[in-house]
């Protein structure tokens, strides 16, 4: 490597350590003292350390708390103000359709045709992000030919999934 690119590459590490300093100052701080504190007080067994313990500790949990993650402790990751707040789950009801009419699809707009055939419903949370069809269980009915499943939205708008034969 060329020592512009060693130079280069320095420059953005420190240019990183100093964002992450400028950014998480007050945990790294407190982190630091409780480390510090625990370990002074096993050596010297004295009272003195307890509020530093206390006060340090407090910061670092009110830290991960607030940056809590599900799936790590910590997040380094600013939340964005167009970022979705909560999670990607949504609650759906779930209607599975059987029927012996394989001509389903081209009459379900009609209301009286659409009730008349046998149809369950169920209360479902899904994740938006992965394969909704895969989210929603087949269950065979043998007295019916097709199942077809819809996904009905908290405004009322309904989606076709998908058709089971």
């Amino acid at each position: 490597m060329e020592k512009e690119q060693v130079e280069g590459i320095k420059a953005i590490v420190l240019r990183n350590i100093k964002d992450v300093w400028h950014e998480y100052w007050l945990p790294i701080t407190a982190f630091a003292v409780l480390i510090v504190s625990c370990q002074l007080f096993n050596w010297t067994h004295s009272g003195f350390f307890y509020p530093l313990m206390f006060v340090s500790g407090w910061i670092v949990v009110m830290f991960a708390l607030k940056l809590k993650n599900e799936s790590s402790v910590f997040s380094f990751k600013k939340p964005t103000r167009n970022m979705q707040q909560g999670t990607s789950y949504e609650m759906y009801t779930v209607l599975r359709v059987y029927t012996n009419d394989s001509d389903f699809q081209e009459y379900m707009q009609m209301q009286e045709y659409f009730h008349s055939q046998h149809i369950q419903m169920e209360n479902r949370v899904i994740d938006n992000n992965l394969d909704i069809e895969s989210q929603i269980m087949f269950i065979r009915k043998s007295e019916f030919m097709y199942c077809y499943h819809l996904l009905m939205d908290q405004k009322n708008e309904m989606y076709f999934i998908g058709e089971y034969v």
